[in-house]
């Protein structure tokens, strides 16, 4: 790889979140936006640190709103491209949810269909083995319930 590059690739990262944190401080409350601010802020510093990325902040503050928003710059500040689309992506059983994907699949319904269903089945497989677990620690006495 050329370092060059790299380096050009970096800035435009930066400077595609730092557009985009713009816009959202001109249409999000500043409360919401203080939150997302500080989430965003220490997600970088751990991902430059080459540490793995995991919920930062309280997560009581992360609204719908933020959440939505969070995941939005994650993707830019990853891929460093602005192209991406929120989509509902929702769980078993309806819960609510989303996911960022290429805008090229959010404009296409049957593939949109496609992810949806693999990932309700995804979700559901995971549930089943994590109830399964559960049932095994409460058996033997190592339940998380004490």
């Amino acid at each position: 790889m050329n370092d060059a590059n790299d380096f050009d690739s970096e800035n435009s990262r930066v400077d595609n979140v730092s557009l985009y944190m713009e816009t959202l401080k001109a249409r999000m409350g500043s409360e919401q936006y203080d939150v997302l601010a500080k989430a965003v802020h220490e997600t970088a510093h751990l991902i430059a640190e080459g540490h793995q990325v995991g919920p930062v902040g309280d997560l009581s503050e992360f609204t719908p709103d933020v959440q939505r928003e969070y995941a939005t710059v994650l993707a830019i500040l990853l891929t460093g491209r602005m192209d991406h689309r929120l989509v509902e992506m929702p769980g078993p059983g309806g819960s609510p949810g989303f996911a960022i994907v290429e805008a090229s699949a959010a404009d296409d319904p049957m593939r949109l269909q496609e992810m949806r269903e693999k990932h309700h089945r995804f979700v559901t497989e995971w549930q089943a083995v994590d109830n399964e677990l559960d049932g095994i620690a409460r058996a033997s006495g190592l339940s998380k319930d004490g």
